[in-house]
């Protein structure tokens, strides 16, 4: 039987773990008007902020939005800051329940996981299979992800992991019960979306299709095999899963060759090399043009510390001296 879990309000709302979730939401952030005007009466604010949470009587401000593009236009909602603290201090406490719950091969938005750790395994696992004779890929792409998900559905996914009243009344307050779509840019949301198939798609995946090589990072999912038809079939039965259970309808999907390369993450991978997409070198090429162009030397460095950073996982060294900028060790 699923564990249920009780009484966390006590644990979200104690002085230490909201002083955590203060530190972890002022990171970065220091110099900020919001920052500044909470940390003022820090105390006072965190223990008014913490009874609101408990007693019920929390209430999230109004987000302010934007548009980025990422690389497509996406609806960036961010709340007030005293509000990314309340979330916090929520998923310091919930975060590793559900992450608990969820099978190895999710890789967004978990401690030890991530973008670098799939692309690790995936590589890995395609040089380990690939002794076996040819081998295949299923890819897929969900439409809309945030959007589109069903909060009705969340809602017993999160029911059935949490029993105690006040947090469930404090989770309300940030995700209503009703209503279709999860806003992007809430550490809620990543907790929330990544649940989402994660406890439905992946199991179903795993332990009823009997699939063992599978690669999922929020909405994309990729599948190993060694016959195309296979996964044809399992791509059928994907897509109706997810539209029956889910509510989820596919952007797009790609059954190939593994010696075409596999786009995941940011990466085209093959066993024994992996580049950068295309695309991403492009917008980089833009983007470091641009920002040297305006002589914008504080946000080239920026952008350049973290695009580097990335780049140098693939094999770019080639694509890294024509760009004329400095070389950083690759990452295997």
């Amino acid at each position: 039987m699923t564990r249920r879990y009780r009484n966390l309000i006590g644990k979200i709302t104690s002085p230490r773990n909201m002083e955590a979730a203060l530190r972890l939401t002022a990171a970065g952030k220091r110099l900020t008007p919001d920052y500044l005007d909470f940390k003022e009466f820090s105390a006072l604010n965190l223990a008014d902020l913490g009874r609101d949470m408990a007693s019920g009587r929390y209430r999230a401000g109004a987000p302010h939005e934007f548009f980025i593009l990422d690389p497509k236009r996406r609806l960036i909602q961010a709340l007030p800051f005293r509000d990314r603290i309340a979330q916090q201090a929520l998923c310091l406490v919930i975060g590793p329940i559900f992450d608990a719950a969820m099978l190895p091969r999710a890789y967004a938005c978990r401690t030890g996981k991530g973008t670098h750790a799939g692309v690790v395994q995936l590589q890995s696992d395609l040089r380990r299979e690939a002794r076996g004779g040819e081998l295949h890929f299923l890819k897929t792409d969900f439409s809309r992800y945030f959007a589109s998900i069903e909060r009705g559905v969340l809602w017993r996914l999160i029911e059935a992991k949490i029993s105690c009243r006040a947090t469930l009344e404090l989770i309300e307050a940030m995700v209503p019960r009703t209503g279709t779509g999860l806003p992007i840019g809430s550490l809620t949301s990543q907790i929330f979306a990544n649940v989402y198939a994660g406890a439905t798609l992946d199991r179903h995946l795993q332990q009823h299709l009997g699939e063992r090589l599978w690669y999922r990072y929020m909405d994309d999912l990729v599948v190993l095999g060694r016959e195309p038809a296979h996964l044809r079939r399992l791509k059928d039965e994907i897509e109706s899963y997810a539209a029956r259970e889910l509510g989820l309808r596919f952007s797009k999907w790609q059954v190939s060759s593994v010696s075409r390369g596999i786009n995941f993450l940011g990466y085209r991978i093959w066993a024994n090399h992996k580049l950068l997409r295309r695309d991403s070198v492009i917008r980089a090429r833009r983007t470091i043009a641009a920002l040297r162009a305006r002589g914008d030397d504080e946000r080239l460095r920026e952008f350049l510390a973290a695009w580097l950073g990335h780049a140098s996982w693939a094999d770019s060294g080639n694509l890294i001296r024509s760009l004329g900028l400095p070389q950083q060790r690759e990452n295997r």
